[in-house]
């Protein structure tokens, strides 16, 4: 059966489209056609009256889903309840299509809570696999972060990639003195107390002992990266702060730069040809809660391409608002931030990240409200999986 999506601002690659019918049929955009030439007699109309029509946000980086399988330090959820649970939430946030993102941890290290645990990554991600070809809400992909410390669990990032668990791999190095924790000083703060109960003796010999471990070598990362590149599996980096690591990001076949430390480095990747992931989180707090790059100095120098939720997926869609009402960028260059490029990252610019005919049916329908998105319908696969009523005040 045929659906016409109509009266709506349609929010297209490069520009805003009225006057025009959205056409689904069969899970897909049928056609964007004249409203006078619609013809859907025999099918269903939704009339927006006005709202935005954009595609569905695509999340690459978010580990929200931590919280809802091990929501406290002794508590480890369900995973599927959890991923049921959290995919409730992913829809009202307007992502259709999320990559959970997970970091694998070697023992033993400070961050290295049950989820992140080798066993249980595998397991969320043999899970994931499956629920994508099970009845469920929204597209759901594997994003595997790899700490490159973690040597015993080399072997398991091979098969995990053999098996199909994976569907983005990123290489992190979260060693103090570079990177996110060039400064020491935010690193100490996000040890467990922030730090308060070591003294400057025992934090010493930490970052000495962190700084001084064993890490994968770069032919093994090398053999990761070709394998993923034989998987058709993006490859991305994190925390970039030095051009030299773009160079060796390179040389390894990584295409995705994500959260780049400083503004030179952010262009640089720019210019090797690196899509830059920045952090929406970071455009609401006004700058990045590490002391890094700022998300919306990055985006007005034009060396950002895409942006993540990485911990609050509520941040996407309003961060796309905040751009457009507040900073003037057009509404379609905004939404390209969350929709099309983070598609064209994964490789999945074929099939969504876009209002165009053949593409899944994936669409938001949105209302601007004193500034702030309100989400009133989402898609996914040209089916309306929910509606909000907004009642006006008593």
């Amino acid at each position: 059966m045929k659906k016409a999506i109509k009266n709506g601002k349609l929010i297209l690659k490069d520009r805003v489209l009225e006057g025009y019918d959205l056409i689904l049929e069969e899970g897909k955009i049928q056609s964007v056609c004249p409203s006078e030439e619609s013809k859907t007699e025999d099918g269903c109309i939704y009339d927006v009256k006005g709202s935005y029509v954009m595609p569905g946000i695509v999340d690459i980086h978010s580990d929200m889903i931590e919280s809802y399988i091990q929501p406290r330090s002794t508590a480890v959820m369900d995973f599927e309840m959890g991923l049921k649970e959290a995919e409730k939430v992913l829809v009202g946030c307007g992502i259709t299509t999320m990559f959970h993102s997970i970091s694998m941890f070697r023992e033993g290290t400070w961050d290295v809570k049950a989820i992140r645990q080798a066993p249980q990554v595998k397991r969320l991600a043999e899970l994931v696999a499956r629920y994508r070809h099970e009845e469920r809400l929204i597209r759901h992909r594997y994003h595997l972060r790899y700490e490159i410390d973690n040597l015993a669990c080399y072997e398991q990032v091979k098969e995990m990639i053999q098996k199909g668990y994976v569907d983005l791999l990123s290489f992190m190095d979260h060693t103090p003195g570079q990177g996110q924790y060039k400064n020491l000083d935010i690193y100490r703060k996000h040890q467990p107390n922030e730090g308060r109960d070591m003294t400057e003796e025992e934090f010493a010999a930490l970052v000495k002992s962190e700084f001084e471990k064993e890490t994968s070598t770069f032919d093994q990362l090398k053999e990761l990266a070709e394998m993923a590149k034989e998987c058709g599996i993006s490859v991305a980096s994190h925390d970039d702060d030095t051009l030299e690591k773009l160079q060796i990001n390179k040389r390894l076949g990584v295409a995705i730069s994500e959260f780049p430390i400083t503004m030179e480095v952010a262009k640089a990747a720019k210019l090797k040809g690196f899509k830059t992931v920045v952090g929406a989180p970071n455009i609401l707090l006004g700058g990045s809660h590490s002391g890094n790059l700022s998300a919306l100095e990055a985006i007005r120098e034009g060396a950002a391409d895409v942006l993540v939720s990485d911990y609050y997926p509520q941040s996407l869609l309003q961060a796309v608002f905040q751009l457009y009402e507040t900073e003037g960028i057009p509404v379609w260059e905004a939404v390209g931030y969350v929709t099309l490029a983070p598609a064209e990252a994964v490789g999945l610019a074929d099939c969504i990240g876009s209002l165009e005919e053949g593409k899944e049916a994936d669409i938001l329908v949105v209302k601007s409200q004193g500034g702030h998105p309100c989400l009133e319908k989402v898609f996914v696969a040209g089916e309306c999986i929910m509606e909000c009523h907004y009642r006006k005040a008593d």
